[in-house]
């Protein structure tokens, strides 16, 4: 099951989520990029550290959220990725459309 939390520590905004994004896990995960939308932020960091699996509508999802948040003038960072994620991100060249530390 797919968890998130968004942290806000002054500047830095964080949305880290915890788990599969998976066909159940879909939902869940739209509903935290969706509440980043909502609040207007001008930079983000979406923490995959704890992320083991992302499907093909997760991808979706997150390219549909990157668009309008850069539409907005929003800076997307993704940070804490591991191996096979960002192997999967890499393949796809997901990395040289959204930044990406690992």
């Amino acid at each position: 099951m797919l968890v998130y939390e968004l942290i806000e520590n002054g500047e830095e905004k964080k949305l880290v989520f915890d788990g599969r994004v998976d066909n159940e896990g879909t939902k869940i995960f739209q509903n935290g990029l969706d509440e980043i939308l909502v609040k207007n932020f001008s930079k983000i960091s979406l923490d995959f550290s704890k992320i083991t699996f992302i499907n093909s509508s997760g991808i979706g999802k997150l390219l549909l959220f990157y668009k309008k948040f850069k539409n907005k003038g929003g800076e997307l960072v993704i940070s804490g990725i591991n191996d096979d994620v960002y192997a999967l991100f890499n393949a796809i060249l997901l990395d040289k459309l959204i930044k990406i530390e690992k």
